[in-house]
């Protein structure tokens, strides 16, 4: 089943992910070989786990591992089943930087792509989103991640309107951030339940939570689903399994336990 690529990326992940009743997207990164053999462990974890995944993300080191012709191919392979793709990139950079990465990432064929509100709005990001927008691609904007140090800059407390003097917390400015700017998504890791159930307050319905952190960072499916989490980001807990499509569907069927 081959996608629409003139919908928004919300659509189309959401469509993917009704078709393989999944809420999981795989997390490709391999990082010991040459370009063909990671091409090869690429496609081989992609072809055990694609009927129990909903999309595919890359890492930017596995891309800048296998090169551009190969990730073409790999990206063509996954549409050709129907699944949309994501380049994990935190952009975070100005603007001529991020808008030639933007350009770069369209042209290889991904279908979303995460940024970081560091970088702001003006001279910043703003470019960015109109680009990737007028040619179909989402962006998922970083609002916490996963990792136990994500605290010292995504969990501290800045004063962002001097007129009210009450220091807030940094990610709940960008959540804040993520509708004002019309994200296609908001990534929240899954290790802290209680950020994605605040963030899922700021968010509402007009931007899902992408989670990662399941397993080997110790986040939980359930905690992480009963908070707001919409899909889950998992690489490790499954590439790294005997049997990387067993461990996807028991995962899928984990992601829409609130669905039944």
């Amino acid at each position: 089943m081959r996608q629409n690529r003139k919908k928004p990326f919300k659509e189309r992940i959401l469509q993917s992910s009704r078709s393989n009743k999944s809420r999981i997207v795989l997390a490709i990164d391999v990082n010991d070989g040459g370009p063909a053999e990671l091409t090869y462990q690429a496609v081989n974890l992609f072809e055990q786990t694609r009927p129990s995944i909903c999309a595919v993300k890359f890492g930017r080191q596995t891309i800048l591992r296998i090169g551009l012709e190969r990730t073409t191919q790999l990206l063509k392979k996954i549409h050709a089943d129907g699944l949309t793709t994501i380049i994990d990139d935190k952009l975070n950079d100005i603007e001529e930087t991020n808008t030639a990465i933007t350009r770069a990432y369209l042209n290889l064929g991904f279908d979303a792509m995460t940024v970081n509100p560091f970088a702001g709005w003006k001279g910043g990001l703003e470019t960015t989103f109109k680009l990737a927008h007028e040619h179909g691609m989402g962006l998922l904007a970083l609002v916490y991640m996963s990792h136990p140090g994500a605290s010292e800059g995504y969990g501290q407390k800045v004063l962002s309107d001097p007129r009210t003097r009450k220091p807030r917390p940094e990610f709940e400015i960008f959540a804040e951030k993520a509708v004002k700017w019309k994200a296609d998504g908001a990534v929240v890791g899954a290790t802290r339940p209680n950020i994605v159930r605040r963030t899922k307050e700021i968010l509402g319905t007009s931007v899902p939570i992408f989670s990662p952190g399941v397993g080997k960072q110790g986040g939980k499916i359930a905690r992480s689903l009963k908070a707001g989490t919409d899909y889950f980001i998992i690489g490790r807990s499954i590439t790294g399994a005997r049997s990387p499509g067993t461990v996807a569907e028991e995962f899928a069927k984990a992601s829409l336990a609130q669905d039944d």
